[in-house]
């Protein structure tokens, strides 16, 4: 047999395939038309109407099929015969050499190809076409046609060109704007700053990172809280889409020099409403803020007399001591406008003795020429001694020899703002519901402790609370009664602290109490007091609750050098009281943390082994205890890892269900163990009644649509519902009950079966075993290794034995280990037992070998 590869183009002339090897000459190729003959016997009806073109080349004998859509597309003319290179002639110089190497390299190839070219429209232009299609290879493997259809692509080039073109225009646009573009992603926390933003400011590319303290961290202090209270409201969750924003603000650029910028910006929203990122522009209006100061400047006297009404007008002549106090001024103070002040040291006396140091420098500054105008505020004292803000502005005039001989001004009551100003700040560092610092305010008192502490200051501890158990009352008896226990709870814990130390709410049930100057002996007895403040009843709308607290405790002797790091220290120390039982009091110390950052690194890792496929189902015969034969399996989950081999499921298992990885993790574990039942059934004859034990936890019934995804297996797997049973441990069950029945329930109506596990060490309640939709209790290991202990324990395992025969249930009882325990069991009625007496837990395969000996389990035979 003859070769059939392709020889590399040269130019236009294909007229030879190679001239090695003994390759096939390239024959003249006689194209049939869409109405010919052989085209309707070859090409189906349907590519007459299509918008492709079809062809087939017969690579043994050298034609090549064409439809007339072909023929168009390629651009060739009517005509009887063609050449080969009639075809590639058309192609584009560039494309040619991929054209050509992609139909040689289907040799041995039986998958579709597909390549982009361009061809001649005729016209001195290029058309792009997008070609299609396959080789049937001979029994050599060498092809011997190959067949596929071109189409028209010009019209998505074009419009993946525009696209370009557009992403382009952007960056061209945004490199040339003389705004500075910011995208903050809130998810990420970090900004990309455009290279004008940079510039604005006086850096190059390389001096800014992506981090918000890169902005945030140069803006002065006096409007820092501005602007972080407008982004603050920008990104809080919204039903609605919140307008764009403008803000004006100062900023210290590279050399420390302040200059006065603009933001502009919006939010932008996921479909929940929450913001995921913040984008928008910020502009230099140094020059403008200049413009505006110097007119300000030089219209303000004429500006403040036509606003007399609100503003009280004064004038001071240096030179003569002439003074001039308008009657708002007077108005301002409650005075009466006869009692006329014309000395300024009388006005002065006025002033709060706090702010009138302060008022007396600005004047001297402005005067002395080293401020363009006077603007300060203070605070002045009313006639009937209450306290009113003030805000004054004025301009020196100035002789020849620039000294001062005359200044003006104006005073303006700025009470009001002073106190809006005031609450806003008060609200952005205090608990609206209990007024007390937020977690704000107690991660600034805490870095002020720190910072003492490094000084030479004195020790201080963290204590933090979490209420037990109230989200379940907040959830029954409403927010109101909940608003209550949380405001009771503040005033309690504010009757209990020192006067020196800081009680803050940090989040719905969580307070923390900074204790400064304390002894670290003593921490533990005043956290006591705290949470023994907690316990006493709650009487709230005739209901009479009793809460505790769990708290956790972390110490300054520790050595911290930011804030947020020992209040995390003092939350982990309070989970841990938390997961030990609640109502306890825990110190923090160096494994706390650590084992945080193996819970953090473990979590990581599970979500890797769900993608990389890490997991690996291990089955454990379910024997009948009469007939020592296998009638079942329990699919036991096990975690392949690359680096620490395979992990038991008490090391994941846990942390999977708190973090809700449980639910993906078991959804796999269904179907894979459905898919291998399947195979076991249609492999081994007389197994056609094996059924499989899959564990599921109570949140797969609430989160994962159990139902639904019970129904997917069963379809796609065609198992029967009888031979599926679901596995729930009965301490899970009793937790989750009112939640689990009614999806258990719909369940079963399917026809799988449900087997409560670890039955006996939960409630055992008579109560919920009558309404819960299960066939089957499994006996927890703990009853049947202890069958030789004594006659008490082995009246357990046969008080289940019977009481599964009242229910007509199944009994499978768990941990076999010995021949008394299973002679015993046999001799109570007991069904179905499992254990190492029979087998351990083994891969698929193995379990197939002995389903395939077909003979009862030998005693303690290793598997």
């Amino acid at each position: 047999k003859c070769s059939r590869n392709f020889a590399p183009p040269g130019g236009n002339d294909f007229q030879a395939l190679s001239s090695k090897s003994g390759l096939i000459s390239v024959r003249m190729i006689r194209v049939v038309m869409c109405g010919g003959e052989r085209l309707e016997e070859r090409v189906p009806l349907a590519a007459k109407a299509s918008f492709e073109g079809v062809w087939e080349w017969d690579l043994p004998v050298g034609t090549l099929t064409a439809s007339q859509r072909f023929l168009v597309l390629v651009g060739l003319p009517a005509s009887p015969l063609y050449q080969i290179d009639d075809w590639f002639s058309r192609v584009h110089p560039d494309d040619l050499p991929w054209l050509f190497a992609c139909f040689e390299g289907q040799e041995g190839k039986t998958e579709p190809f597909y390549i982009e070219h361009r061809v001649s429209d005729g016209n001195c232009g290029w058309r792009w076409l997008a070609c299609r299609g396959v080789a049937k290879l001979g029994e050599d493997g060498l092809p011997e046609r190959i067949a596929g259809i071109v189409s028209d692509s010009s019209d998505a080039k074009a419009a993946e060109q525009r696209f370009k073109q557009s992403e382009e225009r952007y960056a061209l646009a945004a490199a040339a704007a003389s705004d500075g573009l910011y995208d903050w992603d809130i998810l990420t926390g970090k900004i990309e700053y455009s290279p004008r933003w940079k510039s604005i400011l006086g850096f190059a590319a390389e001096d800014i990172t992506d981090s918000p303290s890169e902005w945030l961290g140069r803006v002065l202090s006096d409007d820092l809280i501005w602007l972080q209270a407008t982004l603050e409201e920008q990104v809080r969750p919204s039903g609605v889409p919140l307008p764009s924003f403008t803000i004006e603000y100062r900023i210290r650029d590279a050399g420390n020099a302040v200059r006065w910028m603009v933001c502009r910006g919006m939010a932008v929203r996921d479909d929940c409403g929450n913001a995921v990122r913040v984008i928008g522009s910020q502009s230099d209006i140094t020059d403008r803020k200049l413009a505006e100061q110097q007119l300000r400047q030089s219209e303000e006297r004429y500006a403040l007399a036509a606003r007399g009404a609100n503003d009280g007008l004064w004038d001071w002549r240096l030179d003569t001591g002439e003074t001039y106090f308008s009657p708002r001024c007077m108005s301002m103070l409650g005075q009466p406008e006869v009692a006329l002040i014309d000395s300024p040291r009388r006005w002065l006396r006025c002033v709060m003795a706090e702010d009138r140091p302060g008022l007396l420098q600005a004047l001297h500054s402005h005067l002395s020429g080293d401020t363009g105008h006077l603007a300060h505020e203070f605070r002045m004292r009313r006639a009937d001694y209450t306290i009113a803000w003030c805000l004054t502005r004025g301009m020196a005039v100035r002789d020849g020899n620039d000294r001062p001989v005359r200044i003006a001004g104006s005073v303006t009551d700025i009470t009001e703002r002073k106190k809006a100003e005031l609450r806003l700040q008060y609200n952005a560092f205090h608990d609206g519901l209990t007024g007390l610092p937020n977690r704000s305010l107690m991660l600034d008192r805490i870095g002020r402790a720190i910072a003492r502490l490094q000084s030479g200051g004195k020790h201080f501890a963290v204590i933090l609370l979490d209420l037990d158990r109230f989200k379940s009352v907040n959830d029954s008896l409403g927010t109101k009664t909940g608003d209550l226990v949380l405001t009771t709870t503040a005033v309690r814990l504010l009757r209990e602290r020192r006067p020196s130390d800081t009680l803050a709410r940090l989040s719905a049930d969580e307070f923390a109490i900074l204790f400064e100057d304390i002894e670290p002996g003593l921490v533990m007895a005043e956290a006591l007091r705290a949470t023994e403040a907690v316990k006493r009843p709650y009487i709230l709308e005739n209901h009479n609750i009793v809460f505790t607290a769990s708290a956790g405790v972390a110490l300054s002797v520790s050595g911290y050098d930011r804030a947020e790091d020992m209040l995390r220290d003092a939350s982990l120390a309070m989970v841990r009281a938390k997961t030990a039982g609640r109502a306890r009091i825990e110190l923090f110390d160096v494994r706390l943390r650590d084992h945080a950052l193996s819970r953090a690194r473990t979590e990581a890792e599970l979500r890797r082994a769900l993608e990389e496929n890490q997991f690996e189902l291990y089955y454990q015969p379910i024997v009948e205890l009469g007939g020592e034969r296998i009638a079942g399996v329990e699919a036991l989950i096990r975690w392949q890892h690359p680096e620490r081999g395979l992990v038991p499921p008490i090391d994941f298992i846990p942390l999977a269900e708190e973090t809700g990885l449980i639910v993906m993790i078991g959804r796999w574990a269904l179907e894979q163990a459905a898919a291998q039942l399947v195979a076991w059934q249609a492999t081994y004859p007389g197994y056609d009644k094996l059924f499989t034990c899959v564990n599921v936890a109570t949140r797969q019934l609430r989160d994962d649509n159990m139902l639904t995804r019970v129904k997917e297996v069963l379809t796609a797997t065609g198992i029967s519902p009888a031979s599926l049973k679901l596995e729930i441990t009965e301490s899970e069950l009793m937790t989750e009950q009112n939640e689990a029945e009614p999806t258990m329930q719909a369940i079963q109506a399917l026809g799988v079966r449900f087997s409560i596990d670890d039955f006996g060490t939960g409630y055992s309640s008579l109560s919920y075993l009558h309404r819960m939709p299960a066939d089957t209790l499994k006996i927890d290991k703990s009853f049947v290794q202890a069958i030789s202990e004594g006659r008490e324990k082995a009246a357990i395992v046969e008080l289940i034995v019977r009481l599964a025969g009242l229910l007509r249930m199944d009994v499978v009882a768990e941990g076999i280990e010995t021949e008394q325990e299973r002679q015993f069991l046999r001799s109570l009625g007991c069904k179905y037992g499992q254990g190492y007496y029979y087998a351990r837990p083994m891969p698929a395969d193995r379990l197939g070998i002995l389903l395939e000996r077909k003979k009862p389990l030998p005693v303690a035979e290793e598997t």
